[in-house]
């Protein structure tokens, strides 16, 4: 698997994740991907500056604690002035006036019978509580229980600057590395923590294939690396089968049109997030809860260039020993067309 990033995970931090089996980037490699630099050196940065800036007082985050205490989503009661007031403990109206109006209508919103905490504090509430960004966190390598597909060796689970990866020291093989809250690793081992981090990635690419950014709710785009997929002998213009150009290699990429969000998977880890192609399959004797690692790779067939049009050929065995071969059509967007098993 090979993950992508968060220009993403925290939100907005530039991180950078694969998800996929390799894409042959250093393993953690947290450098800024920028694919959207007009917008994010414009408009966006300042507006993430003021936003910040609005926080850089102390009575101000005690007013938004204050707030935050007894919050039930739209049914949070409303705390009067005084209320917060007290809950502050200022006696100096004229300054307590002063923060709380700097902080209305962006993290504080005005209601008949008092105050609530927008929808953004909340966001920054727990963003803060799931990844503690004032605490230092690593862990492992620890050992899981799965193979290597290079070695067969047992890979291992390491968390280092706000990524899990899971990976092979035996054949430096790099499977699988996304961005995970240090809160996520309370209470897991190693083979618990791969699998909520696998079950994290894949939900959040399902919604990104699905045309849906899992962090800013943006429109996100798909791009199929073509250049990555060579058959023996292919000249690069032939349509014919077609293999990763390397067995770790990812070719489908899907980023966000306004956040960081950018992620390079395997295309059937892609896949199996949608119901409609995970059912059938799992039917057919695909185990979709494995590991993307751990699942077969497709051949993949194209059947147009321009534009592109894929057929994606798995051989799959079920509990009676029957193999049969599924198929699965996308298109230019990754989106399925049609799903196919013989016999």
């Amino acid at each position: 698997m090979t993950i992508l990033e968060s220009r993403t995970i925290i939100a907005a931090s530039g991180e950078r994740a694969l998800m996929g089996r390799d894409d042959g980037s250093a393993n953690g490699d947290d450098g800024d991907v920028n694919r959207n630099e007009e917008g994010a050196n414009g408009d966006d940065r300042d507006r993430v500056r003021e936003a910040f800036s609005l926080l850089g007082h102390e009575i101000r985050l005690d007013i938004l604690l204050a707030l935050l205490e007894d919050w039930h989503a739209v049914y949070t009661e409303p705390k009067s002035y005084a209320e917060l007031m007290a809950a502050v403990g200022l006696r100096d109206s004229g300054q307590f006036n002063y923060h709380l109006d700097k902080l209305r209508g962006v993290y504080v919103r005005k209601l008949e019978d008092g105050y609530v905490p927008t929808a953004s504090v909340t966001a920054l509430y727990r963003t803060v509580l799931a990844h503690r960004p004032t605490e230092h966190l690593e862990y492992g390598p620890a050992a899981i229980d799965s193979a290597c597909p290079r070695c067969d060796q047992a890979p291992v689970v390491r968390y280092d600057r706000g990524f899990a990866t899971v990976d092979c020291a035996a054949c430096e093989w790099t499977g699988f590395t996304y961005p995970f809250p240090k809160n996520g690793l309370e209470g897991r081992d190693a083979d618990a923590i791969a699998d909520a981090v696998t079950r994290r990635a894949r939900r959040d690419i399902g919604l990104a294939r699905a045309g849906q950014c899992p962090f800013c709710a943006g429109t996100t785009s798909v791009d199929l690396r073509l250049e990555a997929l060579r058959g023996e002998g292919d000249d690069g213009d032939a349509d014919g089968d077609w293999a990763a150009a390397k067995v770790d290699d990812h070719w489908v990429e899907i980023v966000c049109d306004d956040c960081t969000f950018l992620v390079g998977v395997d295309p059937l880890g892609a896949l199996l997030a949608d119901g409609r192609v995970a059912g059938p399959l799992a039917d057919a004797g695909l185990e979709p809860d494995r590991h993307d690692w751990e699942q077969p790779t497709p051949t993949v067939r194209a059947e147009s260039r321009d534009p592109a049009r894929l057929a994606l050929e798995i051989e799959l065995e079920d509990e009676d020993g029957i193999v049969r071969t599924a198929t699965i059509a996308v298109d230019d967007e990754f989106a399925v067309r049609s799903l196919a098993i013989d016999p």
